[in-house]
């Protein structure tokens, strides 16, 4: 029996600069070793990372990436944060670049914390207007988000993320339409998300960042916003591509909670296999528009 759902089929994710189909493995083999290149820096500096959201499932389900998606996920602890980004000052191979609030006054704080990109890419993404992030290089990337400790009530946590959708309007409004640089409301986003880190550090329940704003919308299919601080921690490591990678504790219920049971594998009993129940009309990338390759 295999453990895994396999899915052989082809994805075109994008256009290249001669408007040629990008298909999936071409992407993802590129995003793969951003995914290796984070492995090797946490290892050396002992800081703990997983793949989450969308690359969690992905793991859980194909021991691989989601097979039509574009980029990865990987989440770190808050606290880890600034080491992380000191570790990838000091050890980030050439051939890739990061950007993060922390190095970078105009970063938006409204996505997630760091980006890790491949120099040798130039990508146009689908919310590049709306929500500009204003990183130095454009390739393709892996997504690093920070985890926090939350309140275990679902009602108390709302409330923390309201904060952050009351910000939202005129961030974008003054970022994005009017290219101000908006350190007022961002210092304050920041300043917010450090107290909701130090009071909740020893919660049962963990979560992504609070100034995240968007992940409770509908459309993303989120029936979780907190996890039991036991289905996260500690992070473990799985076959991923014939590596070690780590993820979470139990990836399985991640998955189940964050994406609810039709996102879960079916085992078929007539075939012995486990089989895919996702739409295929629902098979499609959700950042690129468009890929340019550069010369290396």
């Amino acid at each position: 029996m295999n453990e895994f759902i396999i899915d052989n089929n082809q994805y075109i994710l994008a256009k290249d600069q001669n408007n040629n189909d990008v298909d999936n493995k071409r992407v993802q083999d590129i995003v793969f070793q951003i995914i290796l290149e984070i492995d090797r820096i946490c290892r050396k500096h002992k800081i703990d990372y997983a793949l989450s959201f969308g690359s969690a499932l992905g793991l859980y389900k194909y021991g691989d990436f989601i097979p039509w998606d574009d980029d990865a996920d990987i989440v770190i602890d808050y606290f880890d944060y600034p080491r992380f980004v000191e570790a990838l000052k000091t050890d980030l191979k050439d051939k890739f670049t990061f950007d993060c609030y922390l190095t970078n006054p105009r970063y938006n704080p409204l996505i997630p914390a760091l980006k890790i990109r491949d120099k040798f890419t130039y990508v146009k993404e689908a919310n590049r207007f709306t929500l500009p992030d204003h990183t130095k290089d454009r390739g393709l990337f892996v997504d690093v988000c920070l985890f926090m400790g939350v309140p275990s009530d679902r009602k108390e946590h709302m409330k923390l993320i309201k904060y952050s959708k009351h910000k939202i309007i005129k961030y974008v409004v003054g970022d994005a339409f009017l290219h101000l640089k908006m350190n007022r409301t961002r210092r304050k986003l920041l300043e917010f998300e450090k107290k909701v880190a130090e009071k909740y550090k020893n919660s049962d329940y963990v979560s992504q960042t609070v100034i995240i704003p968007f992940q409770d919308h509908p459309y993303k299919m989120v029936h979780s916003l907190a996890f039991p601080r036991s289905v996260i921690y500690p992070f473990k490591e799985y076959d991923f591509r014939g590596h070690k990678i780590y993820s979470f504790n139990n990836i399985e219920e991640f998955s189940r909670l964050r994406y609810g049971d039709g996102a879960l594998k079916k085992f078929d009993e007539v075939t012995g296999t486990y089989k895919e129940t996702y739409p295929h009309s629902k098979k499609k990338s959700g950042h690129l528009k468009k890929i340019i390759f550069l010369k290396k």
